[in-house]
């Protein structure tokens, strides 16, 4: 199905604030939230699954600021 004709009939969430979910989880100030991906896939992993147990129909890349 194409997306603006799923639009017309569907609201659809987006993930949340992935810079403060971050932080919650330890990234230091000026840490590249990237680097995440390779040093600590777990939390990005569990970060992502939130927002899926939440609600969210869109998961977006894990870059911040």
């Amino acid at each position: 199905m194409e997306l603006l004709t799923y639009l017309r009939d569907h609201v659809v969430y987006l993930d949340g604030a992935m810079g403060t979910s971050l932080q919650t989880r330890g990234i230091a100030p000026g840490e590249r939230s990237e680097v995440w991906n390779e040093t600590h896939p777990d939390d990005i992993v569990a970060i992502h699954r939130g927002y899926i147990e939440a609600g969210s129909h869109i998961i977006s890349t894990n870059t911040f600021g």
